[in-house]
Order: C-alpha cells, then sequence, then structure tokens
C-alpha cells in the first residue's frame, strides 16, 4: 500500500479517460438506441454485435484498478478483486444465448427469482462463523469446502424449484469469490463460455 500522492494522480488521471476509452471501443449512440429496442425477435442480432464490444470496453477500467491496488490493504485487494472478476462474469451470463437469461417466459423461473434472495441466505448459514471472520487469503481446504457446501444447497434449491438456471446468476458471486481466494486450486469451476473480441 502506497500513500504516494502521484499513485492517486495517475489514479484520477486514467478515471477521467475512461470514459474516451469507452467510445473508442463501444458504439454508444447506436448500442442505447438498440438496447431499447431489443426483444425476442432481434437479441439474436443485438447481442452478438454488442456483446463484443462491452467486453472490449471492460479494459478500459485496467489501468484505474491497477492503480487502485497500490492505495489499498490487502484484505481491500481481495474484494476488489471479487468486484473486478465479477464485471465478465456478469457479462458472459448477460450474453450467453444472446441473452436468454432476459428472456425467460417461465413461471417457475420466476417464482424462484422472487425467492432467490431467501434461498441465499439459507444456504449461507454453511459457513461458519470462523470462516467468515477470515481473509480470503487464508482460506485453507475446510473453507473451500464450506464454499462448495454453499453451492451444492443453492444448487439443490433451484432444482426443487425447477429453474436451475438461477444457479448461473449465484455463481456470479461465486466463481469470483473462489478465483480471488486459495480455493482456485481446490475447486473445480464451470465457466460460462467468453466472449470473443472484436472491433467496431
Amino acid at each position: 500500500m502506497t500513500g504516494s500522492n502521484e499513485t492517486y494522480e495517475m489514479m484520477v488521471l486514467h478515471a477521467a479517460l475512461i470514459p474516451l476509452c469507452v467510445i473508442s471501443k463501444l458504439d454508444i449512440e447506436s448500442f442505447s438506441t438498440d438496447l431499447d429496442n431489443v426483444d425476442e425477435t432481434n437479441r439474436t442480432e443485438f447481442f452478438p454485435k454488442y456483446c463484443p464490444q462491452l467486453h472490449d470496453s471492460l479494459s478500459c477500467l485496467e489501468p484505474v484498478t491497477a492503480e487502485l491496488r497500490k492505495c489499498l490493504d490487502p484484505e481491500e485487494v481481495e474484494v476488489l478483486d471479487v468486484i473486478v472478476n465479477m464485471l465478465p462474469e456478469g457479462l458472459n451470463l448477460a450474453c450467453k444465448d444472446n441473452g436468454q437469461i432476459f428472456f425467460m417466459d417461465d413461471s417457475d423461473f420466476n417464482e424462484c427469482s422472487d425467492k432467490f434472495v431467501g434461498y441465499v441466505e439459507k444456504c449461507a448459514d454453511k459457513i461458519s462463523n470462523t470462516t467468515d471472520a477470515m481473509n480470503l487469503s487464508s482460506y485453507g481446504p475446510k473453507q473451500c469446502d464450506e464454499l462448495s457446501q454453499v453451492r451444492e444447497c443453492f444448487e439443490q434449491q433451484m432444482v426443487e424449484c425447477k429453474a436451475p438456471k438461477l444457479i448461473e446468476i449465484f455463481d456470479l458471486f461465486y466463481r469470483p469469490l473462489v478465483k480471488a481466494s486459495p480455493c482456485k486450486n481446490l475447486i473445480t469451476l464451470t465457466e460460462l463460455p467468453e466472449i470473443e473480441s472484436n472491433a467496431i
């Protein structure tokens, strides 16, 4: 961790350049117009067109997060890594099967969605107080096993309420958490298809 004014000034500079960077990678005007009109009839054109542009735009955040890491304690860096990993995970899910997650017309799926937070809270009870108080970097086999149990619990809840696809939303939080801890060497993750980069 550094208290350097130079680091702060660089972070501010990189942050100020983010909009210009995004504009160079994403056709914002066209994206905004098409987003307002996307539906079941045109989503097979919308998502393949814009998902690669959005994926490329994520790189605009890298200079800022690189400088930000220099200002954070190790525990705060762990949290930052979880958040940073969630962005591409979320985008991959949003773009999977041409945005299928946004066009689910299923009563079971909608009912389970309403109970999502309750299921998460129920399954989070698998985490012991000891694990809850630990830094991610200190996780060992016991803590990683508890993480696995939480996911297994949630997956079972989704099967019982007949909306197994909701596990993909849970995994938006679960996968980055695993990747930011030593559990990445103990837990095998099923990854979503990655979006291929594509210039405008």
